[in-house]
């Protein structure tokens, strides 16, 4: 019954967007994420005009930048409050080059084809691992809200973040650790899914095995010339000064963004102080998510054990990764929670690597609670207790998740200590 209403589900929501983009709110559209950020960059690349990207190095905020009149020019209909702005790295912009040739509700509607399509083959390479049917697993992600919400925008986070970073995991659990490496590389199109596959490699390498960090790194070095090669050095120079600007996009009360979207502890932690003090206490906030992610590797090698399978403990380092991220990235809005979809399949699949007592009840529970969110995120504008909130019921979910890896060690390793008596 729920993979029915499921397909059900997905199936009116494929539909809501056929009519969203070709008929009644074709001109509203032109404020989603894709339009006014993919689009007009996609544009921006096709005419050589990289320079106009990202905000000089001086500059505090994306309003009026060379980016915001260029997306105001290029789309009539786009609101005068609404600010324009592309914090990604240029070969992402280089992508969306074709795109140009679409009008703009066109390109989005492709590009929400082109996400759906991203799901589904995360879905067949979800579907090898846990041995579930991959059209259970498509159609009931449609169910978990972050998804739809990707889709709906047109963000990136299906095509470029989901897709590399199930492909990766499937091809280091095939023991091809170097091409999931370069694989895991690609994911700095959407950094917020590039730290949890790095957390994986970092626990892979304080086992002895250095591939994945490795070919991570090389990749990551190969993304970076070929930037530099394509676009040249100043524009490269840019993009990296750009990070400090969007520090002050999100966080300095210099222009509105969308609070009630933006999940992450340090971020949702960071509103609750006046913008004055936000600069004092953002470091010790970072600091604090960055003992995390160390405490996160401490806890995945302390659970080796001898009788512990490869796959299980992959599948261990990427499921407390991906929880750590939705936890921890300060630049983190809600659609990027679909991160944790990987973890949901690994949690609830009968055949998982990770066998975890009361886990499809971790998982079942986070589902529901994120899922549950959205529409009190939406009629709630504005309100930053509710993201709070939601991410404090991840964290608590996420320790009890790891009292229950700790208690299913410790038994195995007292049954095991009582076989061999």
């Amino acid at each position: 019954m729920l993979v029915f209403l499921a397909t059900a589900w997905a199936l009116a929501s494929c539909i809501f967007l056929l009519d969203a983009n070709l008929f009644s709110e074709r001109e509203k559209f032109q404020e989603s994420d894709f339009i006014m950020t993919f689009y007009v960059a996609g544009h921006l690349v096709a005419n050589g005009r990289y320079d106009q990207l990202y905000p000089s190095p001086n500059a505090r905020s994306f309003i009026d930048s060379p980016f915001d009149k260029a997306a105001h020019r290029l789309l009539p209909h786009l609101p005068r409050t609404t600010t324009g702005a592309y914090m990604y790295t240029p070969l992402v912009a280089g992508f969306f080059v074709p795109f140009r040739l679409l009008d703009p509700n066109t390109a989005l509607l492709v590009w929400q084809v082109f996400s759906i399509l991203a799901l589904l083959a995360s879905a067949f390479l979800l579907a090898q691992i846990t041995r579930a049917k991959a059209s259970d697993i498509f159609f009931l992600s449609f169910l978990f809200a972050p998804v739809f919400l990707t889709l709906w925008a047109g963000q990136l986070g299906l095509a470029f973040g989901l897709l590399p970073l199930c492909l990766g995991y499937v091809l280091m659990l095939r023991e091809k650790p170097l091409f999931a490496g370069l694989v895991w590389s690609l994911l700095l199109f959407k950094p917020q899914f590039f730290l949890p596959a790095a957390f994986v490699a970092i626990v892979c390498a304080c086992r002895q095995r250095f591939r994945p960090l490795s070919a991570m790194i090389l990749g990551g070095v190969a993304l970076l010339f070929v930037t530099v090669g394509v676009f040249s050095w100043p524009v490269t120079l840019r993009w990296i000064s750009s990070h400090r600007v969007s520090e002050v996009y999100f966080f300095s009360g210099l222009q509105g963004i969308p609070s009630h979207l933006l999940t992450g502890l340090p971020a949702n932690l960071m509103l609750l102080f006046p913008v004055p003090a936000r600069e004092t206490v953002k470091l010790p906030l970072y600091i604090a998510a960055a003992a995390a992610w160390l405490y996160g590797v401490w806890f995945c090698l302390r659970l080796k054990r001898p009788e512990t399978t490869a796959p299980c403990q992959i599948s261990i380092a990427l499921t407390v990764g991906v929880i750590l991220a939705s936890l921890t990235l300060p630049h983190l809005l809600y659609y990027d929670l679909c991160v944790l979809l990987p973890a949901g399949v690994l949690l609830l699949a009968k055949n998982s690597p990770i066998s975890i007592s009361g886990g499809s009840s971790v998982g079942i529970i986070g589902w529901i609670a994120i899922t549950s969110f959205f529409p009190l995120l939406l009629g709630f504008a504005y309100t930053t207790a509710l993201p709070l909130m939601l991410e404090l019921i991840i964290l608590f979910l996420f320790i009890i998740l790891l009292i229950r890896l700790r208690e299913q060690a410790h038994a195995q390793n007292t049954l095991n200590g009582e076989s061999l008596t």
